[in-house]
């Protein structure tokens, strides 16, 4: 594939089908691409068509090997975050490889340890698998990816929904404050482009991505630079960027120095946001094109945040295509996902 190709997406839990014949897997905390790997050549596609190998080059270096062993590939997966055990972390882990450039990927690759978890196979050997069942693909992702906590290229967790893996992994993802989980039905082809109801995501923690409609100020004597807090909202159906709220936490100085080059680029006029509230502070509008990641304890009846907390920027996510989420209770998640066992 010479092109980037469409990542399959997973549609809102909802009200959740009976999961007899589903699988459940982590919802990984990193950046979604499809690593299209060849002896020779690597990409990294994000989700809105950017190549983001430049930005990690160990993992395209293992990549690259894992083609020369096996043939060329292309794989569905996540670039995480990993401590030094190999373990993932979160997405605001990553911040400094956002920051990278082409001439600082080796100042970038030693500050933050990374690894790609492969949990679909979209080609082998020069063989287009997207057609045929998630079972039999999951069989040839086994074959060529091996199960490692440490490797730069690893296999992603699946159980079927019941069992006793399954269990472990719901346990773990309580345990653990994992941001939510993802159902596959087993018999589901891969659909490029499309929002599938056959792949479910289930959150078990408020947290998503909002557009950045303007920022306030550091308030007098307060002790960072650049920002105070970051005013976000979301897309409706007509199109129009809705106000969701402040989000003044959850920066370091790397981050608000990072925003307040990328901000002071994007610097209008008047207010992007169809319905945004008055304010007595001074407020700088920009243009909606940053995506943030904010997670938040929950939205009021009028829809804004309490308690956001900023955790990082996304380059993979065009803002246009930021909408509000609708959240499936936690128990009734945790209840489905037991399967009736």
């Amino acid at each position: 594939m010479a092109h980037a190709p469409a990542p399959m997406l997973a549609s809102p839990a909802g009200d959740l089908p009976a999961l007899d014949g589903w699988m459940v897997e982590p919802k990984w905390d990193g950046i979604r691409v499809i690593a299209d790997a060849t002896p020779r050549t690597v990409h990294l596609w994000s989700r809105n068509g950017i190549d983001k190998a430049h930005q990690f080059p160990e993992v395209s270096e293992a990549l690259a090997e894992l083609a020369r062993a096996e043939g060329s590939l292309t794989l569905d997966g996540e670039l995480v975050a990993v401590d030094r055990m190999g373990k993932p972390l979160r997405f605001q882990a990553l911040q400094s490889r956002h920051a990278s450039g082409r001439g600082s990927k080796n100042v970038a690759a030693a500050a933050t340890r990374t690894a790609f978890v492969a949990f679909d196979i979209l080609s082998a050997s020069g063989r287009d698998v997207r057609k045929l069942p998630w079972t039999v693909r999951r069989e040839v992702l086994e074959s060529v990816v091996a199960k490692s906590a440490r490797g730069l290229i690893r296999r992603g967790d699946s159980y079927p929904c019941g069992s006793a893996g399954a269990k472990r992994l719901i346990a773990a993802a309580q345990k653990e404050g994992w941001e939510g989980l993802i159902l596959k039905q087993k018999d589901a082809p891969y659909s490029p482009g499309q929002r599938s109801p056959l792949w479910r995501k289930v959150k078990l923690e408020h947290e998503q991505e909002f557009v950045i409609g303007g920022y306030t100020l550091p308030t007098e004597g307060a002790d960072r630079s650049h920002l105070g807090a970051l005013l976000v909202g979301y897309y409706d159906d007509d199109d129009a960027l809705r106000y969701a709220g402040k989000v003044g936490t959850g920066y370091t100085r790397a981050t608000l120095e990072l925003l307040g080059k990328k901000l002071g680029a994007l610097h209008r006029v008047a207010s992007p946001f169809a319905d945004a509230p008055k304010r007595r502070e001074i407020v700088n509008w920009v243009k909606p094109k940053l995506v943030a990641q904010v997670r938040y304890n929950e939205m009021t009846a009028s829809g804004i945040l309490r308690q956001p907390a900023f955790q990082g920027l996304r380059d993979d996510k065009d803002a246009k295509d930021v909408h509000l989420e609708a959240d499936t209770s936690r128990k009734s998640v945790l209840d489905a996902l037991n399967c009736g066992s």
